[in-house]
């Protein structure tokens, strides 16, 4: 806020009030000025002691409208001044607080776009799952495609809730609750296609349980954490979707937009069934 605004905006005395103190000192100078002359002839000349009183009286009240018409005045000046003081010094210290919530507003939108991106890739994943082609083992895998998606779709919910505690509270703790994401979404996926006897799936929990922490250390003393979140998340989202999508390779020997059927990967796996032979 600029000084000139607040000026502008200052709380002060009103013309109604204004002209109610003028009001107040004028009939207090009257009454003043109708009073004095009598006490004195009273003191000084012939006196009577009943007009003497009532001239006490009306100066006494004369002198009264005029200092509460002074305190009036005062007190409002005062209460204008201690209004726009108080907002002096309280601005600075309220300041901090407001752009703090302003950020966290800004990174609150920031988590909901990425929670509406990240709910697209689920759906897009969920699109692939439902027209693919018929597994080798259909018979055991019939009913698991909804209930492994209701899975991914809470554990994706409980993932952005993460951020956005490590968001608003970035501490030590923060590499190994991150590495345990990527260990807890290892599970979920080599649980859905049964992957444990496979040994190349040991091998996806195995690097980022070495480099994540590392990894974490270094972006926060670099970056900060709010870079530091921004990278784990893009990462977690890359690890899910190429963990994802080797393992469905794997078990179904499919690949997004049909690249399965490409004349190359066909060679490629042919060749490669054929090295297996051979080891054999």
């Amino acid at each position: 806020m600029q000084p000139s605004n607040r000026e502008a905006k200052r709380p002060g005395i009103s013309f109604k009030e204004k002209f109610g103190v003028f009001c107040m000192i004028i009939a207090s100078i009257y009454l003043i000025y109708v009073s004095i002359f009598p006490i004195i002839f009273n003191l000084t000349g012939d006196f009577n002691g009943f007009d003497l009183a009532i001239n006490i009286i009306i100066f006494i009240i004369g002198i009264g409208v005029l200092n509460s018409a002074i305190l009036f005045a005062r007190r409002t000046m005062l209460h204008a001044e201690s209004i726009d003081l108080a907002f002096d010094d309280l601005y600075p210290r309220l300041e901090p607080v407001l752009r703090e919530v302003a950020s966290v507003q800004v990174d609150f939108e920031i988590m909901k776009d990425r929670l509406d991106a990240m709910n697209r890739n689920i759906e897009h994943l969920r699109r692939q799952i439902g027209p693919a082609e018929p597994p080798r083992d259909a018979g055991s895998l019939s009913g698991t495609s909804v209930t492994a998606f209701l899975h991914i779709v809470l554990l994706a919910n409980i993932t952005l809730g993460v951020f956005i505690f490590l968001l608003q509270d970035t501490r030590g703790y923060t590499p190994y609750v991150l590495t345990v994401l990527y260990v807890i979404w290892w599970l979920t996926i080599t649980a859905e296609y049964d992957l444990w006897n496979v040994s190349g799936a040991w091998t996806w929990i195995f690097v980022p349980i070495l480099f994540v922490p590392a990894i974490c250390i270094l972006t926060n003393r670099l970056a900060g954490s709010y870079t530091l979140l921004a990278w784990m998340a893009l990462g977690l989202v890359i690890y899910i979707g190429s963990y994802y999508l080797w393992g469905r390779y794997l078990i179904h020997e499919m690949l997004p937009f049909d690249l399965h059927h490409h004349p190359k990967i066909e060679r490629v796996k042919t060749r490669y069934m054929g090295w297996n032979r051979e080891d054999k």
